[in-house]
């Protein structure tokens, strides 16, 4: 078995930690998961931006996704907007970002 890359253990662990965060009942643990996870989410938004190319017109138009995507997930946990307009949303996203290259 050929071992994840980097990218993919990254988010394997992040969503790990964030698990474990909803198991672990002592505040302590819980804001050095919160700490850990901060950690993770940087090095992640690191990578990602040294990798690539921010001035690719697909690059451009993820970024915009993901700034409409963020604001209406804002706007659903306000009930100001529904659950199903902010999947629809995120899901623009995230096809805008797999057209990155």
């Amino acid at each position: 078995m050929q071992p994840k890359k980097i990218g993919r253990q990254l988010l394997d662990t992040l969503r790990d930690v964030t698990a474990l965060m909803g198991t672990t009942t002592d505040p302590d643990r819980i804001e050095e998961l919160i700490e850990q996870r901060t950690k993770l989410l940087d090095q992640i938004s690191k990578l990602v931006d040294k990798n690539l190319d921010n001035a690719s017109l697909q690059y451009k138009a993820a970024t915009t996704g993901l700034q409409a995507a963020s604001a209406s997930i804002k706007l659903a946990l306000k009930g100001m907007e529904s659950v199903a307009n902010a999947i629809t949303q995120v899901a623009k996203a995230v096809d805008l970002v797999s057209k990155i290259k």
